[in-house]
């Protein structure tokens, strides 16, 4: 790149082609020659190299420009919004704004006492005003906005939870080898419970008994001594009762077996 220079025309002679062979360079011409006078003194002024003082030439009026400059902003916006907003929109969008700062919708009827500490405000004059600004034109808002954060809890939520989730009913024991168990326990014969039976009770299981095709057959037929099965028999080593399962066999041996 080709170095340029402006042309001076105080200094410029026309019948001289001008070249910058002979120019000083430019380290030369920045060079900051030393002269002093007669008399010793200098005549550059002597530069303050203090870097405390630099920086507190620096920043210290410029921190008090921006603080100037910051409150007369502050000044300029709260004399602006007064003169574009009336008191009553004032009031409405500061309740607004504590209402969306509380994360429970049942605070917001303490909002007018806050408001009433906040600016100084009566509370009766805060809540009369906002109520009646707001009543007209967001009645239908307040509606959609309570029907959008309504929560539904599914009916079964109890069921979900251990703890609160009701205790579970004890089912009743059916099992006939417990009861049969039970009741061969206490060693009681077929008479003895025969004799507590009532006479309804009595007609019927003997109607049962009689009405069997293969009654006449009956006393010919081994049985088992605990469920009166009649397959696979076989008799205990001893006592001698018969036993058709190796479930009759164990409960045979907790409650009859009297060897």
């Amino acid at each position: 790149m080709v170095f340029v220079e402006e042309i001076n025309r105080k200094t410029y002679n026309e019948d001289v082609y001008y070249t910058s062979i002979n120019s000083l360079k430019p380290m030369a011409r920045n060079r900051i020659t030393k002269t002093t006078t007669a008399a010793g003194i200098r005549n550059n002024k002597r530069v303050n190299y203090s870097l405390a003082d630099l920086e507190a030439k620096i920043y210290t009026p410029q921190a008090d420009k921006n603080e100037s400059n910051s409150s007369s902003k502050l000044i300029a916006t709260a004399n602006g919004a007064l003169e574009r907003y009336s008191q009553q929109e004032l009031l409405k969008s500061k309740r607004r704004y504590m209402e969306l700062d509380t994360e429970n919708s049942q605070d917001t009827k303490d909002v007018p006492y806050l408001m009433s500490g906040v600016t100084g405000i009566n509370r009766d004059r805060i809540d009369l005003t906002s109520s009646s600004a707001s009543v007209s034109g967001s009645s239908a808002s307040n509606i959609n906005r309570s029907n959008r954060n309504k929560l539904e809890l599914p009916k079964n939520i109890e069921m979900m939870y251990r703890s609160t989730k009701p205790p579970a009913t004890k089912k009743k024991n059916t099992n006939r080898i417990v009861a049969l168990k039970k009741i061969l326990s206490s060693r009681r014969t077929l008479s003895s419970y025969l004799d507590t039976i009532d006479q309804i009770n009595r007609s019927i299981i003997y109607s049962n008994v009689y009405n069997k095709k293969f009654f006449k057959v009956l006393p010919v037929i081994t049985v088992c001594s605990i469920c009166g099965g009649y397959k696979s028999i076989s008799s205990c080593v001893k006592c001698g009762n018969k036993i058709c399962s190796l479930r009759c066999f164990n409960l045979h041996n907790d409650t009859r077996c009297t060897m």
